[in-house]
C-alpha cells in the first residue's frame, strides 16, 4: 500500500522541464532547487524537448553543476599522477635498468674518457633472447664501484659527428682495444637467421673519444679502404704496438670463415697512426688518418673447406702452422719473451668434430714485406676422448675470452667437450693460466666463486692486471647479462651487475 501511494505521488507530480531552449522566445522560468526530480523524469522531459540542444545539458540541475565542478581537479590530478609514474618507469627503464641478456656482443670494450676521466665498459648489439639481433648501446662506469649502474644511450649517439655512419648490428665480429683509447672492429654476421644468413661483413669501424669543443663522447668512425680483408665471422683479432715506431699501433687479423662454411688462414695488418697521448688520428672530416690494410701471410689462398675436407693429421704433421680454424682468440705477444712476435693465437675449432687446445705465436718478417712465420709453443692434444688424454691441458675450446698479462696468459670459459662429438660439447666455467716462460699449464683454483659457465661472452682487459666478462649463453641456450672482473694479482672474482635473465 505504501509502495503504491509513493508510485501515485511520482506519477502525478507534473515535472518541470530541465531549462527553455537557447531559440525559445520564452524566457526560461528560474530554476527551482527545492523540485524533486528522478532519473526518470528528467529523461523523459529531455527526451521529449523537441528543441533541447547540447547547450541545454551541461547547465542544469545544480547537484550536476556541482559533480562535474568536484571532478574536474579530481581526473586533472589523477592524469597527472599517470603522466608522471609513466615518466618515472621510463626513466627507470632508461638510467637504472640493465642490457637485454646477450651472447657474441658485436663490440664490448673498456674505454677511458680523457675529458671526465671515466673508466667506461661499452656494450653494442649481439644476440639476445630467441636469437635475436639487437641494435642498442649501454654503457658501465667500472671508475665507480660504490654507485656504479648501466646507462643505455640513444643509438644515433655513437654516429661520428660529421656523416654520421653507423655500423650496421653483427654478431661475431673481432673487436680488439689499444690501451684504453680506442677499440677496432671488423667483419661480422649481420644475422643468424634468414634471409640474411651468408650475408657477412668486411667494413671496419674504429670506435673512441669524440673530438668535440663541447662534448666529450665515444663515437664510431669508418675506414675506408680499397684493400681489405674478405668477409667472415668467428675471426679473432688483437692490436700491437710497433716496436721500432712507437707512433704506430698494428690491428692483427686471423682466421674465421667465409659465406659457404670455409675456414681462413690468412693474417691481415692494419697500421694506426697515433699521436703523442696514443690517440687514434682523425682529421677534420672523421677519417681515419693513413689507415691501409695489407695482407701479410697466406694471402693468395682460398679459404680451407671444412667439414672433414682436408686431412687434419696430415695438416698437423707435415706443415709449420695452425690448422685453420674459427671462434679461436688473438693476444699481443710479450714483449721479453717474444720481442719480433706479433701476437700468440689460441684454441678455436675446425669444424664439428676437431676442436683445438693448441697455441701458436706469429713473427712478421722482419723488414716489414709480406711473410712471416708461425712458431708452435704449446702442441695439440689431438682429439682426445677422455680427461687424461690432455696431459694437464685445458678441456680444447672455442669462443672463449684470453687475455696477458707478463708472461702470462689467462683463459676463461667457452664451448668445448670431448668425444669428437659436437653435439655434446656445452658451455665451460673453468679459468686456465699459462706461463710464456716456462710453457707451464695451471687451473686458475680462483679463491673466490666465479661466474657461471659460457661461450661467446664480452671481455676485454684494462689496466696492467684485470679483465672483466660480460654476459655470453650458459646452459639450456641461457643468455646473460652479468658483469664480472677478475683480478689477476690476487686471484679473485668480483661480480659488479648481477644478472637477470
Amino acid at each position: 500500500r505504501i509502495l503504491h501511494t509513493i508510485t501515485m505521488a511520482s506519477t502525478t507530480t507534473p515535472a518541470a522541464p530541465l531549462r527553455q531552449p537557447l531559440l525559445s522566445s520564452t524566457p526560461p522560468p528560474p530554476h527551482r532547487h527545492d523540485q524533486n526530480l528522478t532519473g526518470g523524469d528528467m529523461y523523459d522531459t529531455a527526451r521529449n524537448s523537441r528543441n533541447l540542444q547540447w547547450s541545454d545539458i551541461i547547465v542544469a540541475p545544480y547537484p550536476l553543476r556541482l559533480t562535474g565542478f568536484v571532478m574536474l581537479p579530481i581526473v586533472i590530478v589523477l592524469i597527472s599522477i599517470s603522466a608522471y609514474a609513466t615518466s618515472a618507469y621510463v626513466a627507470n627503464l632508461q638510467w637504472k635498468g640493465k642490457p637485454p641478456c646477450r651472447k657474441s656482443p658485436g663490440a664490448f670494450a673498456i674505454l677511458n674518457s680523457k675529458a671526465s676521466p671515466s673508466l667506461t665498459a661499452i656494450i653494442w648489439s649481439g644476440v639476445s633472447k630467441g636469437e635475436k639481433l639487437l641494435h642498442d648501446a649501454w654503457l658501465y662506469r667500472l671508475d665507480r664501484p660504490m654507485n656504479s649502474r648501466w646507462i643505455r644511450i640513444p643509438h644515433d649517439d655513437l654516429a661520428s659527428h660529421h656523416h654520421l655512419s653507423m655500423p650496421q648490428p653483427r654478431t661475431k665480429s673481432s673487436i680488439a682495444t689499444f690501451g684504453d683509447s680506442f677499440a677496432v672492429m671488423f667483419g661480422g654476421d649481420p644475422n643468424l637467421q634468414p634471409p640474411l644468413e651468408g650475408v657477412f661483413f668486411d667494413d671496419t669501424w674504429i670506435i673512441t673519444e669524440r673530438k668535440d669543443k663541447l662534448v666529450k663522447t665515444f663515437h664510431w668512425y669508418q675506414v675506408n679502404t680499397t684493400v681489405k680483408p674478405k668477409k667472415r665471422r668467428a675471426h679473432a683479432a688483437t692490436i700491437t704496438r710497433d716496436a721500432k715506431n712507437r707512433s704506430v699501433a698494428s690491428y692483427w687479423l686471423y682466421g674465421g670463415r667465409n659465406e659457404s662454411g670455409g675456414v681462413f688462414r690468412d693474417v691481415w695488418q692494419l697500421p694506426l697512426e697515433l699521436d703523442d697521448e696514443d690517440n687514434i688520428l682523425i682529421d677534420a672530416n672523421s677519417s681515419i688518418i693513413n689507415a691501409n690494410w695489407r695482407c701479410v701471410y697466406g694471402c693468395n689462398d682460398t679459404a680451407v673447406a671444412g667439414w672433414e675436407l682436408i686431412d687434419v693429421w696430415k695438416w698437423w704433421k707435415d706443415r709449420d702452422e695452425p690448422i685453420p680454424r674459427k671462434g679461436h682468440s688473438l693476444t699481443s705477444s710479450s714483449s721479453k719473451n717474444a720481442p719480433a712476435a706479433a701476437f700468440i693465437l689460441a684454441f678455436g675449432r675446425l669444424n664439428n668434430w676437431m676442436y683445438m687446445n693448441d697455441i701458436w705465436q706469429f713473427v712478421p718478417a722482419a723488414d716489414g714485406d709480406s711473410g712471416g712465420t708461425w712458431q708452435l709453443i704449446s702442441a695439440l692434444d689431438f682429439l682426445p676422448n677422455k680427461t687424461s688424454d690432455l696431459n694437464g691441458h685445458p678441456m680444447p675450446r672455442d669462443h672463449h675470452a684470453a687475455f696477458r698479462k707478463d708472461d702470462t696468459l689467462y683463459f676463461f670459459g667457452g664451448r668445448g667437450g670431448l668425444n669428437q662429438s659436437h653435439d655434446l660439447y656445452g658451455p665451460l666455467g673453468d679459468l686456465w693460466k699459462f706461463n710464456l716462460t716456462t710453457s707451464n699449464w695451471k687451473c686458475g683454483n680462483e679463491s673466490t666463486a666465479g661466474p657461471a659457465a659460457r661461450w661467446l661472452p664480452g671481455a676485454d682487459k684494462y689496466g696492467n692486471g684485470r679483465f672483466v666478462v660480460f654476459g655470453g649463453e650458459s646452459y639450456d641456450e641461457k643468455k646473460l647479462n652479468d658483469l664480472w672482473e677478475f683480478d689477476m694479482e690476487s686471484s679473485t672474482w668480483q661480480l659488479r651487475s648481477s644478472s637477470t635473465c
